[in-house]
């Protein structure tokens, strides 16, 4: 559902702030010729926030997900890893790294947006210029083209982000399967690691992070294209 309500509310967040600007311009609804436009970091801004909410939403099930990775064969299932957590470290341990996740989730999420949209409406404004010079209809943008845009996005949210991924691994699993609790918070995760492996140990696994993600997010973004099309949705 991650991906489903981070769609959803960026659209939301799109709209809600287009709103604010036609409210800043003096403008009513009768003004229905002026468009408003939304610049890169708008864009970010309402990703950033829709990140957020959509990882509140889920959390408990990354946590889970991280322990039955983590400790393969410890946990019988999904029902089990909820259990195993609420036993070692209680309730709490379900939220465990929420901080990092929240502040990392925004810039991953908010320059995943905006560097998808802010290059898909200059390719396109590229693609309607040459048609308009050669005489030609516009076409619309090819999935070969939004699966390229939606990996380039992935790749560069992915490498804004993964420091934060690390430090939120490091405080879900401390205090669970024995391992020690070093690090009382967010701050204290980050300095603590930095200091003593140093701050390349903040990006370890990114390798493979971007491998795992790139793919993926080329796909959501097709798949998001082709849904906003099918049920013939507009964006702004």
């Amino acid at each position: 559902p991650t991906r489903g309500v981070q769609f959803f509310a960026f659209e939301q967040f799109k709209k809600q702030l287009v709103t604010w600007k036609r409210a800043g311009m003096g403008l009513t609804d009768e003004d229905v010729d002026v468009v408003i436009r939304l610049n890169p970091i708008e864009r970010l801004v309402a990703g950033g926030f829709a990140g957020m909410i959509a990882s509140s939403m889920v959390y408990p099930i990354e946590v889970v997900k991280t322990m039955l990775t983590m400790y393969p064969g410890k946990y019988a299932g999904i029902g089990a890893a909820f259990r195993g957590v609420i036993n070692e470290v209680g309730p709490k341990g379900l939220y465990a790294g929420l901080g990092p996740t929240l502040i990392a989730m925004f810039p991953y999420v908010g320059v995943e947006f905006m560097i998808y949209e802010t290059s898909k409406i200059f390719v396109e404004s590229m693609m309607a210029k040459n048609a308009e010079e050669n005489g030609e209809i516009a076409v619309a943008l090819p999935i070969i083209v939004s699966l390229g845009l939606g990996a380039l996005a992935g790749a560069a949210a992915q490498s804004s982000a993964h420091p934060l991924d690390v430090i939120r691994k490091r405080l879900q699993v401390q205090g669970i399967n024995g391992n020690p609790v070093l690090y009382k918070n967010t701050i204290d995760c980050f300095a603590g690691v930095a200091s003593k492996e140093g701050f390349g140990a903040l990006y370890k696994g990114l390798g493979p992070a971007c491998v795992a993600t790139i793919p993926g997010t080329g796909i959501a973004y097709i798949t998001y294209e082709f849904m906003k099309k099918f049920l013939q949705l507009s964006s702004v």
